[in-house]
C-alpha cells in the first residue's frame, strides 16, 4: 500500500479544513422528523477535489478527518454517529478510485460531473438515508423519499462546481504528485 507523502498529508489537512468550514459555516439544515435530515451546503466539494486530485487513500482520509474533526468541534444534532464518517470516506474514496482508473490523464468535465453524481447517489442519498432512518427509528424508504429529490439536485450542482475547480487546480503542476 502506498503511503502518503508529507505534501499529500498537508493537502489532506487543507482539504479537510475547507470541508469543515464549508460544512459548518456555509450550510443550512432542513429538518426531518425532528433531526437534521438534509443539509444544503458545499462541504463535499473540497472532499471530492481531494479524491480527484490526490487519490483514493487521501480522499478517504480527508473524509474521515473532516467528519470527525467537524463532529468534535461543532457537535450538532446529538451524539456522534460513525455511519456519517463512513459516508464521508466514500465521498473521498470514489473520486480517488476514478483518478486511479484514469491513470495520469486529466479527467474531462463530463467525467467529473458523472462521477460526482454517482458518488452522491451512493453516499448522500442511499447511505445517509440509511443512517438517518436508523437514528430516527423511521423506515428507510421514508428517509430516502424525503431526501432523494434535493440530494439529486445537489449532486448535479456539486458536479458543475467541482469540474471547473478541478480543471483550475490540475493546472498547478507538481502540486498533486
Amino acid at each position: 500500500m502506498k503511503k502518503l507523502s508529507t505534501k499529500q498529508i498537508t493537502l489532506v489537512a487543507l482539504f479537510a479544513t475547507l470541508m469543515v468550514i464549508l460544512t459548518q459555516f456555509f450550510s443550512i439544515y432542513i429538518p426531518f422528523f425532528g433531526i437534521n435530515g438534509n443539509r444544503i451546503g458545499f462541504g463535499h466539494i473540497p472532499l471530492l477535489l481531494s479524491g480527484f486530485l490526490l487519490g483514493p487513500l487521501a480522499g478517504a482520509a480527508t473524509g474521515a478527518i473532516g467528519d470527525i474533526i467537524g463532529g468534535i468541534v461543532f457537535p450538532t444534532g446529538g451524539a456522534y454517529f460513525p455511519g456519517f464518517t463512513l459516508s464521508a470516506i466514500v465521498v473521498g474514496l470514489i473520486p480517488g478510485l476514478t483518478k486511479k482508473v484514469a491513470g495520469n490523464r486529466t479527467l474531462k468535465p463530463w467525467m467529473i460531473v458523472t462521477f460526482v453524481v454517482i458518488t452522491e447517489i451512493i453516499a448522500s442519498i442511499l447511505m445517509n438515508s440509511l443512517w438517518i432512518s436508523m437514528m430516527a427509528g423511521t423506515p428507510f424508504w421514508a428517509s430516502f423519499i424525503s431526501r432523494a429529490p434535493l440530494s439529486a439536485v445537489k449532486s448535479v450542482v456539486y458536479g458543475f462546481i467541482t469540474a471547473p475547480l478541478y480543471k483550475a487546480l490540475i493546472s498547478v503542476h507538481n502540486l498533486w504528485d
